[in-house]
Protein backbone atom coordinates (compact mmCIF):
# COMPACT_ATOMS: atom_id res chain seq x y z
CA UNK A 1 0.00 0.00 0.00
CA UNK A 2 0.97 3.37 -0.51
CA UNK A 3 0.37 6.28 2.26
CA UNK A 4 -0.46 9.62 1.04
CA UNK A 5 -3.22 12.26 2.05
CA UNK A 6 -4.90 9.46 4.25
CA UNK A 7 -4.84 8.27 7.69
CA UNK A 8 -6.87 4.93 6.87
CA UNK A 9 -6.50 2.77 3.89
CA UNK A 10 -9.80 2.72 1.68
CA UNK A 11 -11.25 0.12 -1.09
CA UNK A 12 -9.72 0.68 -4.66
CA UNK A 13 -12.17 2.62 -6.36
CA UNK A 14 -15.13 2.15 -3.73
CA UNK A 15 -17.44 5.15 -3.16
CA UNK A 16 -15.24 5.89 -0.01
CA UNK A 17 -12.43 6.46 -2.19
CA UNK A 18 -14.16 8.58 -5.08
CA UNK A 19 -15.61 10.70 -2.26
CA UNK A 20 -12.02 11.20 -0.68
CA UNK A 21 -9.84 11.67 -3.79
CA UNK A 22 -12.85 14.17 -5.33
CA UNK A 23 -12.55 16.19 -1.83
CA UNK A 24 -8.40 16.01 -2.31
CA UNK A 25 -8.88 17.77 -6.04
CA UNK A 26 -11.48 20.42 -5.14
CA UNK A 27 -9.77 21.19 -2.28
CA UNK A 28 -6.35 22.14 -4.17
CA UNK A 29 -5.12 25.16 -5.83
CA UNK A 30 -2.80 23.66 -7.54
CA UNK A 31 -5.31 20.91 -9.22
CA UNK A 32 -7.54 23.88 -10.05
CA UNK A 33 -4.65 26.48 -11.82
CA UNK A 34 -4.01 23.64 -14.01
CA UNK A 35 -7.42 22.77 -15.13
CA UNK A 36 -7.91 26.50 -16.11
CA UNK A 37 -5.48 25.66 -18.68
CA UNK A 38 -7.70 23.39 -20.50
CA UNK A 39 -9.69 24.21 -23.70
CA UNK A 40 -12.17 22.02 -23.22
CA UNK A 41 -13.16 18.97 -20.71
CA UNK A 42 -12.18 15.68 -21.56
CA UNK A 43 -13.34 12.51 -20.17
CA UNK A 44 -11.32 8.62 -19.72
CA UNK A 45 -14.22 6.13 -19.05
CA UNK A 46 -13.47 2.74 -18.14
CA UNK A 47 -15.77 -0.21 -18.61
CA UNK A 48 -14.64 -3.31 -16.66
CA UNK A 49 -16.58 -6.91 -17.10
CA UNK A 50 -17.59 -9.47 -14.35
CA UNK A 51 -17.09 -7.36 -11.66
CA UNK A 52 -17.32 -8.22 -7.90
CA UNK A 53 -21.03 -7.53 -7.33
CA UNK A 54 -22.96 -10.49 -9.01
CA UNK A 55 -20.67 -10.49 -12.70
CA UNK A 56 -21.33 -6.95 -13.31
CA UNK A 57 -19.99 -4.60 -15.74
CA UNK A 58 -18.32 -2.06 -13.50
CA UNK A 59 -17.74 1.57 -14.83
CA UNK A 60 -15.07 4.30 -13.63
CA UNK A 61 -14.63 7.69 -15.00
CA UNK A 62 -12.00 10.23 -14.49
CA UNK A 63 -13.46 14.22 -16.04
CA UNK A 64 -11.09 16.53 -16.74
CA UNK A 65 -12.76 20.39 -16.40
CA UNK A 66 -11.71 23.65 -16.26
CA UNK A 67 -13.14 23.75 -13.17
CA UNK A 68 -10.96 20.86 -11.87
CA UNK A 69 -11.08 17.08 -12.19
CA UNK A 70 -13.26 14.47 -10.98
CA UNK A 71 -14.24 11.23 -10.41
CA UNK A 72 -17.28 9.25 -10.40
CA UNK A 73 -18.40 5.21 -10.52
CA UNK A 74 -20.80 5.65 -13.62
CA UNK A 75 -20.92 4.94 -17.49
CA UNK A 76 -19.34 8.20 -19.28
CA UNK A 77 -21.06 7.87 -22.76
CA UNK A 78 -19.68 10.83 -23.79
CA UNK A 79 -15.58 9.56 -22.97
CA UNK A 80 -12.47 10.65 -25.20
CA UNK A 81 -11.14 7.40 -24.50
CA UNK A 82 -12.74 4.15 -23.59
CA UNK A 83 -10.93 1.50 -21.47
CA UNK A 84 -12.26 -1.69 -21.81
CA UNK A 85 -11.70 -5.00 -19.74
CA UNK A 86 -11.91 -7.58 -17.54
CA UNK A 87 -12.34 -5.99 -13.66
CA UNK A 88 -10.09 -8.72 -11.90
CA UNK A 89 -7.52 -7.97 -14.53
CA UNK A 90 -6.90 -4.74 -14.32
CA UNK A 91 -7.50 -4.68 -10.84
CA UNK A 92 -4.41 -7.38 -10.29
CA UNK A 93 -2.26 -5.66 -12.34
CA UNK A 94 -2.93 -1.59 -10.89
CA UNK A 95 -2.62 -3.88 -7.00
CA UNK A 96 0.79 -5.24 -8.26
CA UNK A 97 1.84 -2.03 -9.95
CA UNK A 98 1.63 -0.01 -6.87
CA UNK A 99 2.50 -2.57 -4.01
CA UNK A 100 6.04 -2.40 -6.74
CA UNK A 101 5.69 -5.91 -7.74
CA UNK A 102 6.62 -7.25 -11.65
CA UNK A 103 3.96 -5.45 -13.34
CA UNK A 104 1.52 -7.98 -15.16
CA UNK A 105 -0.88 -7.37 -18.58
CA UNK A 106 -3.77 -5.33 -17.71
CA UNK A 107 -5.35 -6.28 -20.73
CA UNK A 108 -6.98 -3.14 -21.71
CA UNK A 109 -8.23 -2.56 -25.18
CA UNK A 110 -8.66 1.25 -25.89
CA UNK A 111 -11.05 2.98 -27.74
CA UNK A 112 -10.19 6.30 -28.62
CA UNK A 113 -6.67 8.18 -29.17
CA UNK A 114 -4.91 8.16 -26.04
CA UNK A 115 -1.99 9.33 -26.95
CA UNK A 116 -3.72 13.20 -27.73
CA UNK A 117 -5.73 12.28 -24.34
CA UNK A 118 -2.75 12.47 -22.57
CA UNK A 119 -1.11 15.28 -24.21
CA UNK A 120 -4.23 17.42 -23.89
CA UNK A 121 -4.27 16.61 -20.17
CA UNK A 122 -0.87 15.12 -19.52
CA UNK A 123 -0.23 18.40 -17.01
CA UNK A 124 -3.47 18.32 -15.11
CA UNK A 125 -3.07 14.03 -14.83
CA UNK A 126 0.53 14.76 -13.11
CA UNK A 127 -0.77 17.41 -10.38
CA UNK A 128 -3.89 15.65 -9.59
CA UNK A 129 -2.37 11.92 -9.29
CA UNK A 130 -0.05 14.10 -6.86
CA UNK A 131 -2.80 15.22 -4.67
CA UNK A 132 -5.41 12.79 -4.83
CA UNK A 133 -3.33 9.28 -4.61
CA UNK A 134 -4.56 7.97 -0.97
CA UNK A 135 -3.59 4.74 0.57
CA UNK A 136 -5.89 1.75 -0.55
CA UNK A 137 -6.54 -2.10 -0.45
CA UNK A 138 -7.57 -3.93 -3.26
CA UNK A 139 -9.84 -5.98 -3.79
CA UNK A 140 -8.14 -9.46 -5.23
Amino acid sequence: MTRRNAEVAVEFMSQEHIDAMNGLLAGSAEVSAAARELPREYVLAYELTDGPADGATVHWQLRFATDGPTFALTPAPDADVLLRGDWREVVTAAARSRRGEEPVEDGLRTDGDIESFMAAVGELFAVARKVATLETTFPV
